[in-house]
Formats: C-alpha cells, sequence, structure tokens
C-alpha cells in the first residue's frame, strides 16, 4: 500500500475513527519517542561506566 493510499483510506473513515486512529499514532509515536530517549540515556550511562 502506498503512502497516497493510506491517505485516502483514512479519509475514507468516518470523522470519529478518523480521530481515533490520529489518537493511537500520536500515542504510539509518543511511546516510540520515549523508548529512544531511555536507550540514549542507557547508553550514554554505560559509556560513562567504562
Amino acid at each position: 500500500m502506498t503512502f497516497q493510499q493510506i491517505i485516502e483510506s483514512t479519509e475514507a473513515l468516518p470523522d470519529e475513527e478518523q480521530e481515533r486512529l490520529f489518537e493511537l499514532l500520536r500515542k504510539r509515536r509518543i511511546e516510540a519517542r520515549r523508548s529512544e530517549i531511555a536507550a540514549n540515556a542507557q547508553r550514554v550511562n554505560a559509556s560513562k561506566i567504562v
């Protein structure tokens, strides 16, 4: 599925489902960023120990 097809499929959803999808994606991005930050912090801490 292309990015454009995803956009078109999303636009075809009812407004309420679009909002739920956007909120789900937002929360997943936040969690992914938190994981990145935690991994970076662990790397920094590990490099300080050595």
